[in-house]
């Protein structure tokens, strides 16, 4: 049986700020890289993404003009196991791109209620993830 998994790929206005951000911030480790084509792999815990230079080489599979924040309408949930020592790293060394504070926040999902920590980072071209860890199992 194959481990299926979505691997999204951003576009960035420069390469190297992402690399930098993703990898010092977040922590990814790059996978692998064309440089010509502006493009990195990025992988961490089995979470993994691409980015790609909008002034690359490669190939383009854009539906519109790119206007920065990129990644309107969207937000990439991503579970954590410890938020708190996240949330600290991103704080040193980012805290401007914290777009949403951590927060215990309670969400109805059917009969049950998930309590979960979060927080959002805005990547420095917009796109917004949300770091979240399970606070207490969910209730009735």
């Amino acid at each position: 049986m194959s481990n299926l998994k979505l691997v999204p790929e951003l576009y960035c206005e420069d390469i190297e700020v992402t690399k930098k951000f993703y990898t010092e911030v977040f922590g990814f480790e790059v996978k692998y890289e064309r440089i010509e084509e502006q493009f990195v792999y990025f992988t961490l815990g089995g979470v993994d993404i691409m980015a790609e230079g909008i002034a690359g080489v490669g190939r383009r599979w854009l539906t519109g003009e790119m206007e920065k924040p990129f990644g309107r309408g969207v937000n990439f949930q991503w579970d954590v196991a410890d938020i708190d020592d996240l949330y600290s790293r991103v704080k040193a060394s980012a805290p401007n791109s914290i777009y949403l504070e951590l927060e215990t926040k309670e969400y109805q999902c059917a009969d049950l209620v998930a309590i979960q920590k979060q927080f959002i980072v805005q990547d420095p071209d917009g796109y917004l993830f949300r770091f979240c860890c399970d606070n207490s199992g969910a209730t009735k």
